[in-house]
């Protein structure tokens, strides 16, 4: 039988309406101080249901019509469709199986859950646990609330992700919902997830995890090291072709030098970043919510201008260049021995 804690203060076990603007049921459990795993809390929140993919039916002039092309996902506890019209190629992620990943943060990082989320009625599950750790570049502070969603809506994946901003209304759930500046891993459910993908999973939260007090270091260390605008465009050029660094040492070191020079998307990418602006097909827009309003013109805002073009504006599989690599070709590893070298 699955283990179900002994709850001995009611009230801080119950469920809570949060403000929503938007009509969305948004609510919360709450089991602050309890040093619950994930799954202990799945358990005492009453998420431990399962969603079954079941062919769709249809009833016309009294005879029952199944489908052999399209599944509706159904909760299992009282057999509520959550969303029909799904192919086969469809893969379900129960609450459990999430829930064992975030056990696996526990046992490895120690950290607690303390709040469950229930958005648009069982379409959006998250655990939430505040791991108790920050840390701050200049006015960019660096914080660590672990945040696992499972979603039932058919289209968006699975999600692990930390983030600075605390859950505390619907505004404030999806804003850190879609935080993934700091750590994201996004599980699709295109995918079957198998003991290979499980894998796969732990090695990205070991990796993380191991390399969290090293991040700090390195990321007080960029941030020490101010940049002009040459040598802005000298660490991009170094990272994503370096080939052009002798002949942009001859040129007058601005970004005219690219003005006449194919190619080099990415180049161009990042220096749109570090000023908040992208283009695309001849048309200039403003960039939103690149954190730069808190970075001084530093290393580390140039390696997080990386990051965020590989993470938001790089074309192709952004599951891969996130998930599996980081970034593609491993480009964020090389922005950071790249950005670590130019600081010494």
């Amino acid at each position: 039988m699955a283990e179900r804690i002994i709850m001995n203060e009611v009230k801080k076990f119950e469920w809570e309406s949060l403000m929503s603007f938007t009509g969305n049921e948004l609510s919360k459990f709450n089991a602050i101080d309890q040093n619950l795993n994930c799954s202990q809390l799945m358990r005492n929140a009453g998420l431990d249901w399962t969603v079954n993919k079941v062919p769709v039916q249809a009833t016309i002039d009294n005879e029952t019509i199944t489908s052999d092309k399209f599944y509706s996902l159904i909760k299992s506890d009282n057999n509520k469709i959550l969303v029909s019209g799904l192919t086969d190629q469809y893969h379900t992620m129960q609450n459990e199986k999430l829930a064992q990943l975030g056990d696996y943060f526990s046992n490895i990082a120690g950290v607690s859950f303390e709040h469950c989320f229930n958005y648009k009625d069982d379409k959006a599950i998250t655990f939430l646990a505040n791991t108790g750790g920050e840390f701050k570049i200049g006015d960019d502070v660096v914080k660590n609330y672990l945040m696992l969603t499972n979603f039932h809506t058919g289209r968006d994946k699975t999600k692990i992700n930390t983030t600075s901003i605390q859950p505390v209304c619907e505004n404030t759930f999806l804003m850190a919902l879609s935080d993934i500046e700091q750590f994201y891993i996004g599980i699709t459910h295109r995918v079957e997830f198998n003991d290979k993908m499980e894998e796969l999973v732990y090695k990205k939260i070991n990796d993380a995890l191991k390399f969290n007090e090293v991040y700090k270091e390195q990321a007080e260390t960029l941030n020490s090291y101010s940049l002009t605008e040459s040598d802005m465009l000298k660490y991009f050029i170094l990272v994503y072709n370096p080939n052009l660094i002798t002949d942009f040492d001859k040129s007058k070191k601005d970004y005219s030098f690219f003005n006449d020079l194919s190619g080099n998307k990415q180049i161009k990418s990042c220096y749109g970043i570090w000023h908040d602006t992208y283009e695309n097909n001849g048309t200039m827009y403003k960039l939103e919510n690149t954190g730069n309003d808190i970075r001084q013109d530093t290393l580390w805002k140039a390696f997080n201008c990386i990051t965020y073009n590989e993470d938001h504006l790089r074309a192709g599989d952004r599951l891969a260049n996130t998930f599996i690599t980081n970034g593609k070709d491993n480009v964020k590893s090389k922005a950071m021995d790249v950005a670590l070298k130019m600081a010494v």
